[in-house]
């Protein structure tokens, strides 16, 4: 009768080292399957070129945005003193 239980007692022993084996082991497979530290970087380095371009193009545009106010309102200026030019022309004749 102890001989049996000491056999039982054994064999949970042997399984229950088998599933700590088994569990480290899927650890460590999880583990490599990750995503390095280089993939990471390179998704950083992307990210951060992308949001510089994104960058490069707001200030382009409004660059063009502010060229172009510059040349409408110098244009209308223009226009405004040729009417004041007209103006004071007919007032003096």
């Amino acid at each position: 009768m102890v001989d049996d239980t000491l056999l039982q007692l054994g064999t949970v022993a042997v399984l229950f080292l088998i599933g700590i084996k088994e569990f480290f082991s899927y650890l460590k497979s999880r583990k490599e399957c990750m995503p390095s530290n280089d993939f990471n970087d390179a998704i950083l380095k992307e990210l951060q070129m992308m949001n510089t371009n994104h960058l490069h193009s707001i200030e382009k545009a409004i660059t063009d945005g502010n060229a172009r106010l510059i040349e409408s309102i110098h244009n209308d200026n223009i226009m405004m003193i040729e009417a004041l030019g007209r103006i004071n022309g007919k007032l003096s004749k």
